[in-house]
């Protein structure tokens, strides 16, 4: 049984795994009271699927970017677990975890995230090899400098309010796609699934940190051929499609 928290931004979310069926999951809009609240939602999480802690073999966490204090309460939390049942503990970016589940789309994908000072963490996914690939290192920028690097049609996903919305929608035009606001929400069960792959592929305990983005660093254009992978690119994992 895997456990996923999440709690990088404003919002939480956590959720109990088989490897097969999410079997539990909550999520809502925690804003600053991350620390008060999940722990609550752990419990009832336990209750609902008649599940105890002790069944918890895995725990999957997520590592940002996103706030500097809400990422440490996940991060702490998951690590307690870990080590006071000796489950194993993965860390999953939460960019990764906001552009999986539309992958399926073949888009390209660009979650977002609010940095503060009107500046945004993204990073750019798509389909390479029949795999779905984080295909830029992760960055801090504001939406204009974010868009120069948009040669193409572009799904944003993620934490975008109306205003963010009308203005990428005003620098790209058409270019500019959006998922629907329900499919926006980050939510554990999606956690789940990348930390489960990712165990499985290497069944360790592992130490994890917050990941903080803080250098803009924006060096990918879609106008131009796909370049190798950077080194911290990772394949999320999802099966090959006939």
């Amino acid at each position: 049984m895997l456990l996923a928290l999440d709690t990088s931004t404003d919002w939480a979310s956590v959720a109990l795994f088989d490897g097969r069926d999410v079997l539990g999951e909550e999520t809502w809009r925690a804003q600053r009271r991350q620390g008060d609240e999940l722990f609550p939602a752990i419990e009832r999480i336990l209750l609902s699927t008649r599940t105890a802690l002790s069944a918890v073999t895995r725990v999957a966490v997520a590592t940002g970017p996103g706030s500097f204090t809400g990422l440490r309460v996940a991060i702490a939390a998951g690590q307690g677990i870990a080590r006071g049942s000796g489950a194993a503990l993965v860390g999953i970016s939460t960019l990764d975890v906001l552009a999986y589940p539309h992958a399926p789309s073949k888009l390209r994908t660009c979650p977002l995230l609010p940095a503060g000072r009107d500046q945004y963490y993204a990073a750019f996914y798509q389909e390479r090899n029949r795999k779905w690939m984080r295909r830029s290192p992760f960055i801090v920028a504001s939406l204009a400098e974010i868009c120069r690097q948009i040669g193409t049609h572009t799904l944003f996903v993620g934490e975008v309010d109306p205003d963010a919305e009308q203005v990428l929608r005003d620098l790209l035009g058409p270019k500019a796609l959006f998922a629907s606001p329900a499919s926006r929400v980050r939510r554990a069960g999606f956690l789940a699934e990348l930390g489960w792959k990712e165990l499985e592929a290497s069944p360790q305990v592992s130490q994890i940190e917050p990941l903080y983005v803080r250098q803009p660093s924006i060096r990918v254009s879609f106008d131009q051929p796909f370049a190798p992978p950077p080194a911290d690119e990772r394949a999320l994992g999802l099966p090959k499609r006939d």
